[in-house]
């Protein structure tokens, strides 16, 4: 078990902002991760199911045919990611937001720009498997 908590986590980033995307990645090897991104819902499930990630850090309204809502919903009904930890992450910082990201099945949300410190704790609490805390402040 030491081997598995002593390897990099696996983070997969879907956000249609470029920019956001690669700073959110590197931010995440900073912290130890290894990051993939895709640009949009389909891409980030596509690229989900193959490499079955750690944590999934995924935009709430993306354009195109799926939003992050779909993308959480599809990952939770996916038995080979039941363990992957979802976090929504959103420029619409409201309860009712929250609460619909929630209800979709992402374990916690975070408003953008999202904070160094949040990465740093959603990340201690996957490498020590603690799930269900809810949303964070943002």
């Amino acid at each position: 078990m030491s081997d598995q908590n002593s390897a990099p986590l696996h983070a997969l980033i879907v956000e249609d902002n470029r920019d956001l995307a690669r700073l959110f990645s590197d931010l995440l090897e900073v912290l130890g991760c290894k990051a993939d991104i895709e640009w949009n819902a389909v891409a980030g499930l596509e690229k989900a199911a193959s490499l079955r990630p750690d944590i999934i850090f995924c935009d709430i309204s993306m354009p195109g045919e799926k939003n992050g809502f779909d993308v959480a919903r599809e990952i939770r009904a996916m038995p080979d990611l039941e363990r992957t930890w979802l976090i929504a992450v959103t420029g619409y910082d409201n309860a009712e937001t929250c609460d619909q990201a929630i209800a979709a099945g992402f374990d916690r949300v975070f408003a953008k720009p999202v904070k160094f410190a949040q990465m740093q704790a959603v990340l201690d609490d996957v490498r020590g498997k603690r799930r269900g805390a809810g949303q964070q402040p943002g």
